[in-house]
């Protein structure tokens, strides 16, 4: 059974790991290159641009836990249903909301605060992006179908080359040929395009090729699919809600440069999220199939094994970020106003990974399990509490109660996590 969690969960760690280190370095070459207005640009504009990654990932996961409590349920033909469903929903989705961002982009991100200098740097990352928009809401939605066939390690392998293709180009485009916000913009489609190769080359086999006939789109398995991912979409797409209103709160409080130094805290913070993500994600087949099958006992043995995870590396990993707070900003090539905010905030966004080790995989747990009305409560919860005290604290606290939302945030979930976990025998 150990053995049997740890080819689930490991993959899935380690590649959203990679993805998170990828996030932090990409940050590093935008600040060195181009200083707070290109951390500041890309921060306003990453909103618009995780809605295509929180799209995938949605019709991914929720096509996946439908996928496998079917599977659980001996019932193949739906399953299988499910998937050809799954795969209509990535194209339809990603070509309407390539199209929506390429024409309601610049108005979007006038709104979300792009103004002066910021507005032609942050549109160019958005346009260059959406060139693979496409290629990232296929990418990100087939990995976690692959995981549903067992085939972790090669899911991993997918997302960590495109993770490390993406790397490298960031630094060439970026640093080598000056390319700046263009070429980081061009490094992450590449990087997907070979994520969705690899994922291409998984399904054209003949074991996992999907009939035709299973493409057609089905009403019933499209509102079962879509009702589950509710929950994931809200869970990848929350931070960048709560992006906007913080850079909107930073900007009115602390300036230009207080957006900066958010865009770094933020960097950090994904990475953790990323990780207990990937153990959420990694968790979600065996707690779907052990749904499916009725077996409680493996369920509240998975269970246990993800919660001691995803809480140990929450609590580390803030124990590392507050002790690496001095070199953050030399990093990310900030200025002094900025590396001042970024030292002051730390404390504050090092209890956010604590609490994320708790109230992340417990929405992965929540949806993955059935429990959707749950996962959806917690999830949209978060953007209604967020949205609430990133504009009542400040009021009190200034620039301080602008750090201090996330955190405040996180403890009330967390809150609300234990007692839906431990009233989790009955009901949606």
């Amino acid at each position: 059974m150990r053995k049997n969690y740890m080819k689930y969960i490991f993959p899935s760690m380690l590649s959203f790991l990679l993805t998170g280190i990828y996030s932090i370095v990409d940050g590093i070459f935008v600040g060195r290159a181009m200083g707070d207005p290109g951390l500041a640009a890309i921060n306003i504009a990453w909103p618009l641009v995780a809605l295509i990654i929180s799209l995938g990932t949605g019709i991914g996961m929720g096509a996946s836990v439908v996928i496998s409590i079917n599977n659980g349920a001996g019932n193949t033909k739906k399953a299988l249903l499910a998937e050809g469903n799954a795969f209509f929903l990535l194209f339809a989705g990603s070509v309407l909301l390539t199209l929506v961002l390429l024409f309601a982009g610049e108005p979007l991100l006038i709104l979300l605060g792009a103004k002066g200098e910021l507005l032609p740097i942050a549109l160019d990352y958005l346009r260059y992006i959406l060139i693979g928009g496409v290629i990232q809401v296929f990418a990100t939605g087939m990995v976690p179908l692959m995981r549903n066939h067992g085939a972790s390690f090669y899911a991993m392998c997918s997302m960590a080359f495109g993770c490390i293709t993406n790397i490298l180009l960031d630094y060439y485009f970026v640093l080598v040929l000056f390319w700046g916000i263009r070429g980081a913009a061009l490094a992450t489609v590449f990087g997907q395009a070979l994520t969705l190769l690899m994922c291409g080359a998984f399904f054209l086999k003949k074991k996992y090729r999907i009939p035709v006939s299973q493409l057609k789109p089905d009403v019933t398995v499209i509102r079962s699919i879509l009702r589950v991912a509710a929950s994931p979409f809200g869970l990848t797409y929350l931070p960048s809600i709560t992006i906007i209103f913080m850079n909107l709160q930073a900007l009115k409080y602390g300036g230009e440069e207080a957006v900066s130094a958010y865009a770094v805290l933020a960097y950090i913070i994904s990475f953790m999220e990323l990780l207990v993500q990937g153990i959420g994600d990694g968790s979600q087949p065996l707690f779907s199939l052990s749904i499916g099958s009725n077996d409680q006992k493996a369920l509240k043995t998975y269970a246990k094994w993800t919660f001691s995870l995803g809480i140990c590396f929450g609590v580390a990993g803030a124990v590392l970020f507050f002790l690496s707070r001095n070199l953050l900003p030399v990093l990310y090539g900030t200025s002094e106003t900025a590396a001042r905010y970024i030292i002051c905030a730390t404390p504050a966004f090092s209890l956010v990974m604590a609490l994320y080790g708790l109230t992340k995989p417990a929405v992965s747990y929540l949806y993955a399990t059935h429990k959707v009305v749950r996962s959806t409560i917690l999830v949209y919860g978060e953007i209604v509490l967020t949205l609430a005290l990133v504009f009542i604290l400040p009021l009190f606290l200034g620039l301080d109660g602008v750090w201090y939302t996330i955190p405040a945030v996180q403890g009330i979930l967390g809150i609300c996590c234990i007692l839906f976990l431990t009233n989790a025998k009955t009901g949606k």
